[in-house]
This record gives C-alpha cells, sequence and structure tokens, in this order.
C-alpha cells in the first residue's frame, strides 16, 4: 500500500484480500502459506469465472499479493504460477467517427457540462479521463493556458508530461481558469477534487440518452474520445513515434499494440501490404 501503484489498484487489491482471506475461514488463515495447494487457489479463483478477462485480472492480481508474500519470508512460492492461465480474446476498443463527434459533444454540454469538458480535454490533449483530467487545477495550465504540465507522479508513464491545449479547449475552460485560485480544481472548483468514480457515474448517466439518440455505439465509452484522437493523430502523420509522445505512453511497443487494439493499421495499408501474383 505505500507503493506507487493507482489507488485504483490498491483498492482492487485491499478488495481481493479481504475476499480470499474470507474464503481461508478461520482455520486457512491459520495455515503456513506453503500449505497451501493449487486445487485451494483455483477453487478460489472460479469465483471469478464470469468470463477469461475477469478470471486472468483477478489471478494477476492474487500474483501481487504472493509475489509480494514471498520476498517478506525470502522464498520462492509457486502454488499461484502454477494455476490455470485462460486465454482472453482480443477486444477491439471501438473509438468514434469523425462525424459522430460533434454532435455527440453538443449533446453532452447541453445536458452535464462538468462531463463536456472532460471529453474536450480526453480529446483534445489525450489525457485519461478517470485520473489525468479529473485531477487538473490551475496550477497544471501554463504559457497562456496553451500547455498543461504534469508531474511524473500525475500521470500513468510516470515522466514528466507536457500537452498542447488547442483553442477549442482552451476557449471553452477561460472562464472557469479566471475565476477560480491557482489550486483549485476546474470541476469541484475548490482544492478538493471529485472523487475517481465521478466521470464514470456521470457517463453512465448519459449513456443511455446517448444510445437512445443514436449518437454512440456498442462499445463506445468515455475513453474513446482519447482513442479517436490517436486514430486521428495517426492516420494523419503516419508517426507513431509522434504518437507515443503525444499519448503519453511509456514506449513505442505500448502504442503499437494500442494502435492493434484499436483496428489500426487500416485496410488501406492491409490492401497495400498483400501478397500479389
Amino acid at each position: 500500500m505505500a507503493s506507487d501503484l493507482s489507488e485504483k489498484h490498491k483498492n482492487n487489491l485491499r478488495r481481493l484480500y479481504t475476499h480470499f482471506m474470507v474464503f481461508l475461514g478461520p482455520e486457512g488463515r491459520e495455515i503456513s502459506l506453503h500449505e497451501l495447494s493449487t486445487p485451494q487457489i483455483e477453487s478460489f479463483l472460479e469465483r471469478y469465472n464470469s468470463s477469461a478477462t475477469n478470471y486472468m485480472n483477478m489471478r494477476r492480481n492474487l500474483s501481487v499479493l504472493f509475489n509480494v508474500a514471498a520476498k517478506l519470508i525470502d522464498e520462492n512460492l509457486l502454488t499461484i504460477k502454477r494455476t490455470e492461465l485462460r486465454k482472453i480474446k482480443a477486444k477491439l476498443n471501438l473509438a468514434y467517427e469523425k462525424e459522430q463527434l460533434k454532435p455527440l459533444l453538443g449533446f453532452i454540454k447541453a445536458s452535464h457540462l462538468n462531463l463536456y469538458r472532460c471529453c474536450l480535454l480526453t480529446y483534445g490533449c489525450f489525457l485519461r479521463p478517470h485520473e489525468e483530467v479529473r485531477l487538473l487545477t490551475k496550477k497544471h495550465f501554463k504559457a497562456g493556458n496553451t500547455e498543461i504540465h504534469l508531474a511524473g507522479d500525475e500521470n500513468k508513464g510516470g515522466k514528466v508530461r507536457v500537452v498542447y491545449v488547442p483553442d477549442y479547449v482552451r476557449e471553452e475552460l477561460a472562464p472557469v481558469l479566471d475565476s477560480i485560485n491557482r489550486e483549485d480544481n476546474i470541476f469541484s472548483l475548490c482544492k478538493t477534487p471529485f472523487n475517481e468514480s465521478y466521470f464514470s457515474k456521470q457517463w453512465s448517466r448519459q449513456k443511455r440518452a446517448l444510445f437512445g439518440h443514436g449518437l454512440i455505439y456498442p462499445n463506445q465509452t468515455l475513453y474513446s474520445f482519447r482513442h479517436s484522437a490517436a486514430i486521428d493523430v495517426f492516420r494523419r502523420t503516419k508517426d507513431v513515434y509522434l504518437l507515443q509522445k503525444v499519448m503519453g505512453h511509456t514506449s513505442v511497443t505500448v502504442t503499437l499494440k494500442y494502435l492493434r487494439s484499436l483496428g489500426e493499421f487500416n485496410t488501406d495499408e492491409l490492401k497495400e501490404a498483400a501478397p500479389t501474383l
């Protein structure tokens, strides 16, 4: 809990630890870690078999706890590593099409201004909505509000990150930034930001109406604004290294995986690469 893991990950580990302790029961909690069997742990993991993704996420988190325990006693614990592996089917992240963006953003602006501003920052500045965007304060905006500066502990990449603020984002945020103090959050308008599920809840509340009006499709989410921005940059520039920089990825390998998850490289490139007779 003292590590630099995200609060969300720490909460997941806490929850899993509690569930595992309940599963073991009073007697199970008294035995040595070496006495825990692979079938026992697999029996616990079966509780999370609603999907391969859910199962493997729980297996990975449980491995984190076992690895920490192994370091504490300075021994190898291989029990969790012997548990069943399940293959996760690749899921295509769906970006917004260009013609969707303006009608969608217009509807959200009329319904929930904070959510609209979050969407703009996620799309225009390539920021992750639930942490990087949600925690923005006035002091993060530099150079006449044309740049956002994030410290290493304020973004997933772990390095200092500077992003450009497009005119349409700057114009929307100008009244807010002019009215708050340097330490104030741009959404709560005070020093205390909204909780980590704030934008998730606001999006969930809007989603039914957005579906009903045909403004979004299945598998399109708040993160789809970031996906759409990535695709737009890559299709215009074909520069994966530039995309890595603007997205704040730790390596170009991460960026390539990201593009594949979005269905890029596009069909024109596939046609060009196809063998001929």
